[in-house]
């Protein structure tokens, strides 16, 4: 009689779900049996229930598979995720594209009536339906008096369950037997029964937050701030260094929020100047650095245009050089379009100022003493100016300590610089730039009035320009006088003092 084999089944589980693989087991006439060489090395636990008289042979095996760089046997799933700290895999490389969508972001289909977008396909076609009359549901509820159709038969089984009166859904805090049909209706009992006033649906479940959401992804959004491994420095210094012993790993700072992150980076990494004539200057914002580094930029320029003009052979002794204006010349854009001014300025802001302050006449700067009148239209003007007239009285300062005291006499130095108090002791009438204030003996050129404030004597006000002396005439002596025509008196009176007279 010819030895018929005889059929084994076994039963092993892949990913969760079992799945039978028969055994086929030759026997031979002979009582012998001579294990083959692949078989004595077998190491699968599987086969250890195998009488070593009858050990089987496989009828087909499966080979082992790399994912990721590590070797996987039995498995369909070889498509896996190359995520950090994902684990998904796949059995198609369409699902894994679909899959990875989710960690990028990206969300191409998008519904082109009310423009939401989706990551799958099948997503937005479940979406689209929703569009779509409700008599175009093909599955209907038959309950009498029921009217209510759905897209799929799993939510006409859901519904069913309605009318059936079967509640799912049962409350599982201590001595509450409520139950419900529906998950939302369980989440609404919980809020107003078992949770303290005004809590929503969602509640988080981490320990010591009482927080709660209306909807279940802003709950998700919310549990991100309890990862404390969130966000993390990538400046170089905040790196650590792959150098460590392998005992112990380098580990990065890690912080919580978006905002504690922002605060380190703007503490411990503030912005800098990368030149070396700034010394590591220190900007509070990129703003403050940026608009910093066009100042680099712009001198770097004016360097090169200068370098020029000394190979084209110019004659810096016959021409008089131009004085350089604080900031450059260069990306000054904006020209005032008044005539007869022709002042520009490298922003819009600065041009506004000088056209509200020189052309129209603004003050918007008021002395804050009471029985002071006086208005500026820059803020530094009222500055100085509540230096001079309002000072504190020698009184009142020598209280004060001794450091206090050198401090507010260099205040008072500085201020009499600025003034022009002190011109006199720094600055020689014998140069040929500098002249001395005519009050009381003003010239006839000058038509004036003498205001209120007025005072006699010679002043020994010592001036190299029109503007300061216009100014020191009116706020000294009370004398307002028209800008043309003290301008000319200065420069008269500057080439007759280069020429001797």
């Amino acid at each position: 009689m010819a030895d018929a084999p005889v059929v084994l089944t076994r039963t092993t589980t892949v990913l969760g779900k079992r799945k039978a693989s028969p055994l086929v087991l030759h026997l031979a006439s002979s009582s012998s049996y001579a294990p083959t060489d692949s078989e004595i090395e077998s190491d699968d636990p599987r086969d250890a229930h195998v009488p070593p008289t009858a050990a089987p042979s496989r009828a087909a095996s499966k080979p082992l598979i790399i994912v990721n760089g590590a070797l996987v046997k039995d498995t369909k799933r070889r498509y896996q995720c190359s995520s950090e700290g994902c684990e998904k895999a796949y059995t198609k490389p369409s699902r894994l594209e679909e899959h990875e969508r989710s960690h990028t972001g990206e969300r191409p289909f998008v519904c082109s009536t009310c423009d939401k977008s989706y990551l799958r396909e099948t997503h937005l076609q479940a979406h689209t339906r929703s569009h779509l009359p409700e008599t175009d549901r093909p599955f209907a509820c038959e309950e009498p008096g029921c009217e209510k159709r759905f897209w799929t038969t799993q939510h006409l089984r859901v519904h069913g369950d309605v009318h059936k009166g079967t509640k799912p859904f049962k409350c599982s805090e201590v001595g509450c037997e409520a139950a419900f049909a529906k998950h939302h209706q369980l989440r609404s009992h919980v809020c107003a029964t078992h949770a303290p006033p005004g809590t929503k649906s969602y509640i988080c479940s981490h320990t010591g937050c009482t927080k709660s959401f209306p909807t279940n992804s802003k709950l998700r959004a919310h549990l991100k701030v309890h990862d404390d491994k969130r966000y993390t420095c990538v400046h170089p210094s905040c790196i650590p260094s792959s150098a460590s012993s392998s005992t112990n790993p380098p580990t990065p700072t890690y912080y919580p929020t978006w905002t504690s992150l922002q605060h380190h980076i703007r503490t411990s990494h503030p912005p800098t100047c990368p030149h070396d004539s700034c010394n590591g200057r220190t900007f509070s914002t990129h703003s403050g650095l940026k608009g910093h580094l066009k100042i680099h930029e712009q001198r770097e320029a004016e360097m090169v245009l200068d370098d020029e003009v000394e190979e084209e052979g110019e004659d810096d002794e016959e021409r008089p050089k131009k004085k350089r204006r604080r900031g450059g010349e260069l990306g000054r854009d904006w020209r005032c379009e008044v005539e007869g001014c022709g002042k520009d300025f490298k922003s819009k802001q600065a041009l506004t100022t000088h056209t509200n302050v020189t052309h129209l006449g603004r003050r918007d700067h008021c002395c804050p003493h009471t029985s002071c009148d006086a208005t500026f239209g820059y803020k530094h003007l009222l500055q100085r100016h509540l230096a001079k007239k309002h000072a504190a009285s020698p009184s009142q300062s020598s209280s004060d300590g001794d450091d206090e005291d050198r401090e507010d006499e260099q205040g008072m130095m500085d201020i009499d610089t600025i003034t022009g108090k002190s011109y006199l002791t720094h600055h020689s009438l014998a140069k040929s730039n500098t002249l001395q204030c005519p009050f009381p003996h003003l010239p006839e050129a000058f038509s004036y009035s003498l205001g209120d404030t007025g005072i006699g004597g010679n002043c020994e006000y010592v001036f190299t320009r029109g503007y300061d002396l216009r100014r020191h005439l009116r706020g000294s002596h009370g004398v307002e006088l028209e800008k043309d025509v003290v301008d000319d008196w200065v420069a008269g009176e500057k080439s007759r003092k280069r020429k001797g007279l």
